[in-house]
């Protein structure tokens, strides 16, 4: 507080005339020009029990043009009737916009006598900023139980119920206790304004939150429905790209066009016995395309990055297993394939005899001719000892006995003296072709 400010109520009454509040405001950055100011509120000027700074509210800023006086002008021109009777009848409301002739230093704060819902209203982002200022300018009074025993709270008691009973002081002139009081409960008051503020601000980051959530999903469900709409056509292209490639004019689609003429002709895959020439070419490009599938596979299981041709272009592949092509990835894929003809021969035929291969040959049947050069190639496996146990024991479960197809080798004929030396024959240790099973 000035000296000068107590000078002023030296012999002119002033600010100690009857009727003055003897409170104890707490302002530090207002001046007392605020409405929450107990003793601007209340038309009366601040005193030395007030713990206020900066103060304006005294006589000597309460002539016409001092800042106290402009202020109450301009809260009465927005608010007419905030004053009681006696200040609203001294001091004409005015506009702050068309306020002149204050002195310097005595301007009116920008938030002087602002209210809710009128022109001049903090920003709402700007709430929690403003709850913090003022509870910062509310600190409660420190104390000791010790000293104020009256002052212990009930810990075990719930009285949630009466957070927002209150309304305002009852005492003007509170005991040291009650103003203890007061000031521990305006400051919880304010923490709760904050916590408030900071749940409705959480709410609203959920909700925004949310909100975008289910745009992200519904995007991300037309994402899913365009990927398959565009895999639909993509197919549907691929397709075409396909059976156009096989019709483009190239050496690989002319082999395969012969193949496919060849086996309408005569029912068969070409062989490379065969004394027709075109026959042994389109026989040696079908083993060249086999080869290069394997070599592939081989080179795909040791991790080599060679460059593949035929797995590359997958309608060549279904091309030649339309014409009944089997490339023989894997030689145990083989082995159940012929396995399981055997075991259809054997319910054909109630037996595994096989006729030789003369009537083989004569019969034109090409699955038979196969299935019996497999058979004796399963028995010469067996004998020379290259046959997997897993192997023997399936073709035992289906009935085939390696005894009766292997022959041992005749008896050698007792040497006269003077006889030339038999050579051992080739069929001697050959396979019965017609051998019962």
């Amino acid at each position: 507080m000035s000296d000068a400010a107590k000078k002023s109520g030296d012999g002119q009454g002033g600010r100690w005339q009857g009727g003055m509040n003897k409170g104890n405001c707490t302002c530090t950055k207002t001046q007392c020009l605020k409405l929450y100011c107990e003793c601007f509120r209340g038309g009366k000027y601040c005193n030395d029990d007030c713990v206020c700074a900066s103060c304006h509210n005294s006589l000597e800023h309460d002539m016409e043009g001092g800042a106290r006086y402009e202020a109450i002008s301009y809260i009465l021109f927005r608010k007419p009737d905030a004053f009681d009777e006696e200040t609203r009848k001294r001091i004409t409301p005015k506009d702050k916009t068309k306020v002149g002739g204050t002195k310097s230093g005595d301007k009116i704060p920008n938030s002087a006598g602002k209210t809710k819902g009128k022109p001049g209203r903090p920003r709402k982002n700007a709430n929690q900023a403003r709850i913090e200022l003022v509870a910062s300018k509310h600190e409660a009074i420190e104390f000791s139980t010790d000293e104020y025993p009256q002052l212990a709270l009930d810990e075990h008691g719930d009285y949630t119920e009466l957070a927002g009973a209150f309304t305002k002081p009852l005492f003007e002139e509170p005991s040291r206790p009650l103003e203890i009081a007061y000031s521990q409960r305006t400051q919880m008051d304010y923490q709760t304004k904050i916590a408030q503020q900071k749940k409705i601000d959480l709410a609203k980051e959920c909700r925004q939150l949310r909100e975008k959530l289910q745009e992200k999903k519904l995007a991300l469900s037309l994402a899913s429905d365009e990927i398959k709409e565009c895999n639909k056509k993509l197919g549907t292209w691929t397709r075409k790209v396909f059976e156009l490639e096989l019709e483009e004019p190239c050496e690989w689609n002319t082999n395969y066009q012969k193949l496919s003429a060849f086996k309408q002709r005569h029912g068969k895959m070409p062989s490379k016995k065969s004394q027709d020439e075109e026959e042994k070419s389109l026989s040696a490009w079908l083993d060249n395309v086999r080869h290069e599938k394997n070599t592939g596979d081989d080179d795909e299981k040791k991790g080599s990055k060679a460059k593949r041709s035929i797995d590359d272009y997958p309608h060549r592949l279904q091309s030649l297993e339309l014409l009944g092509i089997s490339m023989g990835r894997r030689r145990d894929d083989t082995f159940e394939a012929m396995l399981q003809k055997l075991v259809e021969y054997k319910e054909e035929h109630g037996t595994l005899r096989f006729p030789s291969d003369e009537l083989c040959e004569k019969s034109k049947n090409l699955e038979l001719q196969a299935l019996q050069k497999w058979v004796k190639s399963q028995v010469l496996n067996f004998r020379s000892r290259k046959m997997s146990p897993d192997a023997i024991r399936q073709l035992t479960e289906v009935g085939f006995s390696f005894e009766k197809w292997c022959l041992s080798k005749p008896k050698r004929a007792a040497k006269k003296k003077g006889s030339p030396k038999q050579e051992e024959t080739p069929e001697s240790t050959d396979i019965t072709e017609n051998a019962v099973v």
